[in-house]
């Protein structure tokens, strides 16, 4: 498990150690394949090797013997030069009859190798078998010289000098693949420093500048020019910045604000208090005019009471993060709007929602949500009506639908209904639905304005929705 205090260094530092770093790991990752390439390309190479090499010897031996007069005798010296020129133990020609012409047999092979028969699997393996053996054996090599169609050449031969020239030669091949290796690496290496690795560290360092410090606008890197991902991610992660920063300013001057209005509010109501009680006394005066003039006040002063008080509320009781656990959204809905409606004259309610819908959600937040609905519900049909709340779970979730048959929401307040203190009726705060939506927000869903009729007309349904993880059963 990390620890906080590496998250911070992890964050105070962004620059990966360089054998960690992905420009390092590509590199290995480069010398790697490289390296499996040329073994690929040296496997076929090396039996390609051996077959010249001893295609090579072969005709060396053939124009030894067309050195020697036809028919004549050759003295030991002149054969012991000729096959110390060729490497091999003996010659002999067949063409068409078999004619010892160089050397002797006494030397038994090990091996028989026809260079006329063999396929490329069977040279494969016939290089590894010398890799393999070491160079001990004595081989004998048939096939057709070049230029001499119809004639057989066959020779016995030490394997160790062909042995000894295939290390050689793979020893050139895996010098040689490292420094290719290490030359196309450098410039991979390089390459994706400058186009991947440096543009990433200045990403990730200006994304820790901005997680130390989001207010400050000083240390933001220009905005990246390129076309490519690394571009897009750049330009992008600067308008995130931008947003979040604007976002997190606007933030802290409403929670500033909130806090001056909170205090302020709670001074005024004390007053507003003491008016309520003159104004109590004013409606008792023997002057006529004072008591029309504190029935026009009182009602003033109740409006601006609640509006305090809903300011108050709305300050001390922001939701919680949710404390999740089973909740029976029929029941829930039953007691919110029960408490809601109490003492309402005319006002039935029709909860449909599924007995058994349960969901895992925080069930006094969510008696929060039904609780406002409920009251603005109440608030929009002061002669009676139906309240129905409808619902149930599907693949995508669950959602809840509450319908009254009052007065429709009016047009311009449609824009800013979800929004604190701007969608509130008349003797409303508008923070009601504000609160449900952030309650809602909370749990993974959300709320809408579903349907409305015209001013006046009409009724009006919000719809509660919920992800289907929070879904427990489905009733």
């Amino acid at each position: 498990m990390v620890r906080d205090d590496e998250i911070h260094a992890s964050t105070a530092n962004p620059r990966v150690p360089l054998g960690r770093g992905l420009s390092t790991r590509i590199l290995l990752l480069t010398v790697g394949f490289v390296l499996l390439g040329e073994v690929l390309i040296f496997v076929p190479s090396i039996a390609r090797f051996r077959q010249t090499w001893l295609e090579e010897r072969l005709n060396v031996a053939y124009l030894a013997t067309l050195a020697l007069d036809a028919g004549s005798d050759p003295s030991p010296a002149l054969q012991a030069r000729l096959l110390e020129a060729t490497g091999a133990f003996a010659i002999s020609v067949r063409s068409p009859s078999p004619v010892l012409m160089l050397g002797t047999e006494e030397a038994m092979p090990d091996r028989t190798v026809d260079l006329g028969h063999a396929s490329w699997p069977e040279l494969v393996m016939h290089a590894l078998e010398t890799l393999a053996k070491g160079g001990g054996r004595v081989l004998r090599v048939t096939g057709m010289p070049e230029g001499a169609p119809g004639t057989m050449i066959e020779i016995l031969l030490p394997e160790r000098p062909l042995f000894s020239d295939m290390v050689a030669y793979g020893w050139r091949i895996l010098a040689l693949s490292l420094f290719l290796s290490l030359v196309v690496a450098g410039f991979v290496f390089l390459a994706l420093r400058l186009l991947i690795v440096r543009p990433l560290r200045e990403i990730t360092g200006g994304i820790a500048r901005f997680r130390a410090r989001p207010e400050d606008a000083s240390g933001d890197a220009a905005t990246m020019l390129r076309p490519d991902e690394i571009g897009i991610v750049g330009r992008e992660l600067a308008a995130m910045r931008t947003g979040v920063r604007q976002a997190l300013g606007q933030k802290t001057r409403l929670a500033a604000l909130g806090e001056a209005v909170g205090k302020i509010s709670h001074d005024l109501r004390a007053v507003l208090a003491t008016a309520v009680l003159v104004s109590d006394r004013l409606e008792d005066s023997p002057d006529p005019e004072m008591r029309a003039v504190a029935r026009r006040l009182f009602p003033s002063l109740e409006r601006a009471t609640r509006l305090c008080e809903a300011t108050l509320d709305f300050a001390r009781q922001r939701p919680a993060p949710p404390r999740l656990g089973p909740a029976c959204l029929h029941a829930v809905a039953a007691e919110a709007v029960g408490d809601a409606l109490l003492g309402a004259e005319g006002i039935v309610l029709d909860n449909r929602l599924p007995p058994g819908l349960v969901v895992r959600a925080d069930r006094d937040q969510l008696y929060r949500v039904f609780l406002n609905l409920a009251r603005n519900a109440r608030a929009a049909m002061p002669d009676g009506g139906r309240l129905t709340i409808e619902g149930g779970a599907s693949p995508g979730g669950c959602e809840v639908g509450v319908k009254d048959e009052g007065e429709g929401v009016p047009q311009a307040a449609r824009a800013s209904l979800f929004q604190p203190f701007a969608g509130g009726t008349d003797g409303g705060a508008g923070l009601g639905l504000a609160i449900c939506r952030e309650v809602m927000r909370n749990h993974g869903g959300d709320i809408r304005l579903e349907a409305s009729g015209r001013e006046g007309e009409g009724g009006t349904c919000f719809v509660l929705s919920l992800p289907a993880r929070l879904v427990l059963a489905a009733g």
